[in-house]
């Protein structure tokens, strides 16, 4: 810190340009508040929006729509191998497998971007969930709020 001047106990607002005594934090006529001023940068917050927390809801519920067809694809797929010698109820079995991990990862992408953590996860979740309206909107927020995540 600066010491005070030997010969000038005093100093002149920056807002209103009287003279003030020098240890004065707060000038007593324009009310210009100088430890504002001093703090810097570090001291202002960065404004949170709510772009992550939209883009998490968006995910997850796109990740609703994953592990309820995975889900449903996995038990169509099972049924048609149990009762027909049809080879393609494997392999939808197996395609709903898929589906439903990667509605999971999708899901997690979704709490991530809520948390505003792990931005590459999220980011990630956004893009495996292009195969919807929500997933496109939900890939833009969080591009936009890359900042907001730690």
């Amino acid at each position: 810190m600066t010491s005070a001047p030997v010969g000038n106990p005093s100093r002149n607002c920056v807002s209103c340009g009287r003279s003030i005594s020098w240890d004065a934090n707060v000038c007593p006529y324009c009310g210009h508040d100088f430890r504002v001023a001093m703090a810097g940068p570090a001291a202002m917050q960065k404004k949170d929006s709510s772009m992550p927390l939209i883009a998490g809801v968006l995910l997850i519920i796109c990740s609703l729509g994953y592990i309820v067809m995975g889900g449903w694809m996995m038990a169509a797929g099972t049924s048609l191998m149990g009762f027909t010698e049809d080879i393609g109820g494997g392999a939808v079995a197996a395609c709903g497998g898929l589906v439903l991990v990667l509605g999971i990862l999708v899901l997690l992408g979704g709490v991530f971007a809520i948390k505003k953590t792990h931005f590459g996860l999220a980011l990630v979740a956004s893009i495996l969930s292009l195969g919807t309206g929500l997933g496109i909107v939900a890939l833009i927020l969080v591009i936009i709020s890359k900042d907001e995540f730690t």
